[in-house]
């Protein structure tokens, strides 16, 4: 039960902050945002994530990862309805901000949860966690969109989701592994994010496990942000085709992390890496040189199949990372990787501006030959 309960909670993590991303448009328009100052209120969230990740990582080892779950899985339902009543974007922002600590504090604690839970059963897990993450994502998107087509307010919709998740958190808490599987009563340090960067620095191991998450989660935002664009803008197709550039990509990634765990215990991690890179640069490939939209989708669904496990692997082999303790390591990992995550649209639109969206695309080459070389680092011992 401990394995279903703590991939409800990557469902409902993943599931709240794609309702958050769903009515966008609707907050933009209530509020009357600019581009400019709507992109204020998402950076918003990066920041509340990153700055309580480290802290979070910490209080996992400190107490164990399952109260640090409970209630950041309570917070981040609560957190939810903020946005939706917020009345200027100041307030936004400080909605969102919030929103994001409790949603990245949840992700932390429970990517630690998840480690302890696959050690118990001896065996690679962790992809299924991420793909509970990836369908609560599609959820999430497809009840906002059903909601935005009846024209129901954010103000209705935000709490109904929310409460929805936290009935339905609240009743899988109960359960997931005791704190006591994975709590070591490490006290908590007052300079958390300079403690994190000495850990970084201070193992080659996790140096190289941070920049895989960080290529990794950056080629993930650039798929997110721009694969609709380069469909609609380069490859001249319809609106509606466009949107199915990431359709495909997250559709792809939800089916390779469903299949991830079988396919890491044939393999390896090692080899899981390596190979995901290759296919996804083939992929890449494809949407580059025939500029063919409907090459372009399959190019767009083979990266999401080939970078799909690469962030459940690193996760479990950071939280497996020798002579390191798994909450402040996987909140390293996962610290870096967000700074991926959060540079990777706006570089490549920076890219874009000087080497034509095509070229800045065609840069994401890069990163997945770095993945392919990055491979090594991943040890078997790290998928048990």
């Amino acid at each position: 039960m401990a394995r279903f309960a703590i991939g409800m909670m990557f469902f409902i993590n993943g599931a709240t902050i794609a309702t958050w991303a769903s009515r966008i448009p609707a907050i933009q328009e209530k509020l009357t945002l600019s581009s400019g100052n709507l992109g204020i209120a998402l950076l918003s969230m990066a920041v509340g994530a990153l700055a309580a990740m480290s802290f979070a990582g910490a209080l996992s080892a400190r107490i164990g990862s399952r109260p640090v779950i409970v209630w950041t899985m309570i917070l981040t339902c609560i957190s939810l309805v903020f946005p939706a009543y917020a009345p200027n974007l100041l307030l936004l922002s400080l909605a969102v901000v919030a929103l994001g600590l409790f949603a990245g504090s949840l992700d932390v604690a429970m990517n630690a949860h998840a480690v302890a839970v696959e050690r118990v059963y001896r065996r690679s897990i962790m992809s299924s966690f991420h793909a509970l993450f990836s369908i609560g994502g599609i959820a999430g998107a497809c009840f906002g969109a059903v909601m935005a087509s009846m024209k129901v307010s954010i103000e209705v919709h935000f709490p109904i989701s929310a409460a929805l998740l936290l009935v339905t958190g609240l009743a899988c808490k109960n359960w997931l592994l005791p704190a006591s599987a994975d709590a070591t009563g490490t006290k908590v340090s007052g300079s958390l994010h300079l403690d994190t960067l000495k850990l970084l620095f201070n193992s080659q191991y996790l140096l190289a496990l941070s920049t895989m998450m960080f290529c990794c989660f950056l080629v993930e935002g650039a798929m997110g942000d721009w694969s609709g664009v380069f469909l609609r803008q380069t490859l001249k197709t319809e609106p509606g085709f466009a949107a199915l550039g990431y359709a495909s990509f997250s559709v792809a990634m939800s089916v390779g992390r469903l299949l991830g765990d079988k396919l890491n215990e044939r393999f390896g991690s090692a080899a899981m890496v390596c190979g995901g890179s290759i296919f996804a640069l083939a992929g890449l490939c494809l949407i580059i040189f025939p500029s063919n939209p409907l090459l372009a989708l399959i190019g767009f669904a083979s990266i999401g199949l080939g970078v799909s496990n690469i962030v459940p692997i690193a996760f479990t082999a950071a939280g497996n990372a020798p002579d390191m303790e798994p909450g402040p390591s996987i909140a390293t990992v996962a610290l870096v990787g967000y700074f991926g995550l959060l540079a990777g649209p706006p570089v490549i639109g920076f890219v874009a501006e000087f080497l034509t969206l095509r070229n800045a695309l065609a840069l994401l080459s890069i990163l997945l030959i770095g993945m392919m070389f990055l491979s090594r680092y991943v040890r078997a011992e790290s998928s048990t």
